[in-house]
């Protein structure tokens, strides 16, 4: 591990596991306006850093609008990260309600990674799992496709 990086472990559950338990609330978010232009990389780095303005920021820098003043804009993108705030909490609850588990995120950079890295990613978001540790009836339910992963990280 290089000078500057620290070791991060979490239990992680794998984008297409995730998307079995809860369909809707993936696809409510993968068809919200401008998804395809910020994608999970984004929403991952907001919500591991708890920093809506990352969000907001990656709207306006790949889906400004030239034909609007700067006002506009920035409510367009304060509107559109409220939808997605939507979408995510309707994502964690639901998870909740069908696993007993806890969903929170992480991000991960490639480029401050190491090689040996599998976070079990998805474009940059790691969708971790909390309520695994002395597992739980729910966590024993789900041990199969919710594992534990080792990243480092730059920071």
């Amino acid at each position: 591990m290089g000078m500057g990086s620290f070791a991060v472990n979490s239990f992680v559950i794998g984008y297409d596991d995730l998307k079995k338990i809860v369909p809707d609330e993936i696809s409510a978010i993968e068809n919200e306006k401008f998804f395809k232009d910020i994608g999970w990389y984004y929403i991952g780095r907001w919500l591991s850093w708890d920093d809506i303005g990352e969000l907001q920021d990656a709207i306006l820098d790949n889906c400004y609008d030239e034909n609007h003043d700067e006002q506009y804009n920035q409510n367009t993108a304060a509107e559109v990260a409220r939808k997605y705030v939507n979408h995510i909490n309707n994502l964690q609850s639901s998870f909740h309600e069908k696993t007993g588990l806890t969903l929170y995120f992480d991000s991960y950079d490639e480029d401050g990674g190491d090689r040996y890295d599998n976070p079990n990613d998805k474009d940059g978001c790691i969708f971790c799992v909390d309520g695994m540790v002395q597992l739980t009836p729910a966590g024993e339910k789900y041990k199969d496709i919710i594992t534990e992963h080792r990243w480092t990280q730059f920071g």
